[in-house]
């Protein structure tokens, strides 16, 4: 087993000490919310975070609390977004929609100031990347400024199918494969939509390049900016106590 692999539930078993400031229902089902992390009224900035599991229902959010809390130590206002992972395409993608938007809509109510409201980072891990790269490619060429930083993401969906990688997680998430539902790989894919995402959305993202889950090749091809970190691992980008921790730190909030 890889140290990665290891790595989430042990940060799993560690977000059970991280204790949000609230949490946000932005749907009726059980698994639309947020945990919201930091003092709304003293935050510098707003990070929307997507978790991530390669769309499985098993891994839920709980191995994105040490850096929610982490990051809102740094004095952001975190907000860790959950998703009904049961429903696969077009739920997942949905509910990441619907929650950015609820958790924007809220943000005022929550007593941020406008100078946090504005300095908006949108990120996302391994799926929760390829979540939110999708997200910013349906967003209006017209709107506000948004730092989008992905962390590892799953960039393109048809390589992933066709390498039958993470034990064909991407055909369970899809339900079908591209020949037989192309209109929803074009729907959901980040790179055959990449070239959609507005140029108000700045897209950095951050990939180690020991990385043994998504491949960092996957980064490299996808036209974004893009960081490597040299010697770091899928879980590395996520773990407080990493030594990457710091850099990846400053490239979101930075």
């Amino acid at each position: 087993m890889s140290v990665e692999s290891v790595r989430i539930p042990e940060l799993s078993a560690a977000g059970a000490e991280a204790v949000p400031a609230f949490r946000h229902a932005y749907g009726d089902a059980p698994e639309q919310f947020v945990e919201v992390y930091g003092d709304p009224a003293a935050a510098s900035a707003t990070v929307i975070f997507v978790h991530g599991g390669y769309f499985r229902p098993r891994t839920d959010l709980a191995h994105s609390r040490p850096l929610a809390r982490a990051l809102a130590e740094a004095g952001v206002l975190v907000a860790s977004v959950e998703y009904r992972r049961l429903g696969g395409q077009p739920l997942l993608l949905d509910d990441v929609t619907a929650a950015i938007e609820s958790v924007c809509a809220e943000l005022p109510h929550w007593g941020v100031s406008e100078q946090a409201r504005q300095n908006l980072v949108v990120s996302g891990h391994s799926a929760g990347g390829c979540l939110v790269l999708a997200w910013a490619s349906h967003l209006p060429a017209q709107g506000p400024r948004i730092r989008l930083r992905p962390l590892a993401p799953v960039t393109d969906l048809f390589r992933e199918v066709e390498g039958h990688l993470g034990d064909g997680a991407v055909l369970d998430y899809m339900g079908a494969l591209p020949e037989d539902d192309l209109e929803a790989y074009l729907h959901h894919d980040p790179r055959s939509r990449a070239a959609l995402i507005p140029a108000r959305v700045d897209v950095h993202s951050i990939h180690g390049d020991a990385d043994a889950t998504v491949d960092v090749e996957f980064s490299r091809v996808f036209p974004a900016a893009l960081t490597e970190l040299a010697g770091a691992n899928h879980a590395d980008v996520i773990d407080p106590d990493s030594p990457y921790f710091a850099q990846v730190r400053d490239l979101l909030l930075g």
